[in-house]
């Protein structure tokens, strides 16, 4: 018996340890590169639960200034300048995430500034319908740099502006599930800064420079003929390497339609973008139970296609959205599934 309660305590100590490898700052996940980075749980604030006292977003919580609870910290550094954005999705749906994002002044967790800070937060019932659960983060279009605890002021959201960052600056982010431990988040980089481990965009090569050549004698001008009508192919036959499959077709009467994506089954963090043809329309996506609408005008021609692409799979593959179109006229609703090899699409026809 005292064998077995002795193996018993040590899965539960390697297992806290686990969810605790990163919860403090001096053990923070060092990541080098712009991209999805998936934490699969959290617990606890780690061996230092007083290094985050005292943050003034924090101050009207319940926690009175504390900003770790269930904390993951991630350090990055900054490769080339430029804006920086990011945006983390709980695994769960009713958990709030706050962070708060610190300057490393000299490399080190001892003196540190904050230049972000997300405290913004509502009820777990409310999870479907507030403005300040569900994805939150840094990203363009937002101007403020800092959210109190709660969601009272008019204005508030779980969004802030991005950072203007500088080559060789260093940065700290604390992340805290203030609901619960256990369920983890993702979080995704983007913007035109880079780490150290994001590959440099490639310069497009200059054109040789073509021998003078002495001008031919000029021809008499020839009568223009009739423009040929383009042949140019618009169905995709891959999106960013996955092969493009049309499940359906749709007809509609109105070229300006709106488009409703939500979750057909669990909300497990699936992210989805949409193509019309080639082009990205709607960007990264986090899908929810409740429908969220778009209004996208399709261009000149009679068919396009219309393709859902999966960014981030959640907890489960693949990802399956419901996906409404609406013209003005009626709403068809059909699923589109979207996996790690081929994406479906619905060829949209306009009478």
């Amino acid at each position: 018996m005292q064998k077995a309660t002795a193996l018993l305590s040590i899965l539960f100590l390697a297992s806290a340890a686990q969810a605790q490898q990163h919860a403090d700052c001096i053990t923070a996940m060092d990541i080098c590169k712009k991209q999805v980075y998936h934490i699969d749980k959290t617990g606890g604030e780690g061996q230092n639960n007083h290094e985050a006292d005292f943050i003034a977003c924090f101050m009207n919580s319940e926690n009175f200034g504390n900003a770790e609870e269930n904390s993951t910290w991630i350090k990055f550094d900054v490769a080339k300048s430029g804006s920086l954005s990011f945006a983390i999705t709980p695994h769960r749906l009713e958990d709030d995430i706050d962070f708060v994002v610190y300057l490393m002044l000299d490399g080190t967790c001892n003196n540190m500034k904050i230049v972000r800070c997300m405290a913004a937060g509502d009820s777990p019932e409310n999870a479907l319908t507030s403005r300040c659960l569900g994805e939150t983060g840094l990203r363009s279009g937002e101007n403020d740099t800092s959210e109190d605890a709660g969601c009272a002021d008019e204005g508030d959201n779980a969004w802030l502006a991005p950072l203007k960052v500088e080559e060789g600056e260093k940065y700290m982010i604390l992340i805290s599930n203030v609901t619960s431990s256990g369920p983890g988040f993702s979080i995704r980089f983007s913007g035109s800064a880079q780490m150290p481990c994001d590959v440099p965009e490639k310069k497009p090569r200059q054109a040789a420079k073509k021998p003078a050549v002495t001008p031919a004698k000029a021809k008499p001008l020839e009568k223009p003929k009739a423009p040929v009508a383009s042949s140019a192919k618009i169905q995709p036959d891959s999106i960013g390497g996955r092969a493009v499959k049309v499940s359906r077709s749709l007809a509609v009467k109105n070229r300006k339609i709106k488009v409703k994506l939500w979750d057909s089954q669990v909300e497990d963090g699936d992210i989805v973008s949409v193509y019309l043809d080639d082009k990205k329309v709607i960007d990264h996506v986090y899908l929810r139970l409740k429908p969220q609408e778009y209004e996208i005008e399709l261009p000149p021609g009679k068919e396009h296609y219309l393709t859902v692409y999966a960014d981030d799979f959640g907890k489960a593959e693949p990802n399956t959205a419901k996906v409404s179109v609406f013209d003005g006229v009626r709403e068809q609703i059909i699923d589109l599934v979207a996996g790690r090899t081929n994406q479906e699409s619905v060829k949209i026809v306009t009478d």
